[in-house]
């Protein structure tokens, strides 16, 4: 299993798989859970599979998606997400996907960064560091730096 590591502008590699601006938004008083996001890259030519992800700022992390039943946006836990050969997954970009950290174990503030550990199916884990930041009012976060 390869280590990843910190790439140019907040990319962590593990093989054939590039992860892509792990990020999460600051909670707001007394809210229990949060969310996180990021994109990955895989440039193999053999699919993979997110099947978990795992954080020490959350008493339970899950994998989460939306849908519309009845007129009421319902969220719920998913098992997987495939990551093509070749292609591309982001998670909070264009989609519902998102991970769900369950009961934190503290406020997620401005600023701040966390572990996040995610596990594919075939890639084992691949530890990235989340960073907590402000929404930005319609700015595109796709090719933003942290320098």
């Amino acid at each position: 299993m390869m280590a990843a590591t910190l790439g140019h502008a907040h990319e962590f590699k593990s093989g054939d798989l590039e992860i892509t601006h792990p990020y999460a938004r600051p909670s707001r008083p007394g809210q229990l859970n949060g969310s996180a996001w990021f994109g990955v890259n895989n440039a193999g030519s053999t699919g993979d599979r997110i099947i978990g992800v795992q954080s020490e700022v959350a008493k339970h992390t899950e994998i989460h998606d939306m849908d519309m039943q009845g007129g009421v946006m319902r969220m719920f836990k998913v098992d997987g997400v495939d990551v093509p050969a070749g292609g591309h997954v982001k998670l909070g970009e264009g989609n519902k996907l998102h991970v769900m950290l369950l009961e934190l174990e503290q406020p997620l503030k401005a600023g701040d960064r966390f572990p996040l550990t995610i596990q594919f199916e075939h890639a084992g884990s691949v530890p990235v560091e989340v960073w907590v930041e402000e929404p930005r009012d319609g700015a595109a976060t796709h090719g933003h730096s942290h320098h």
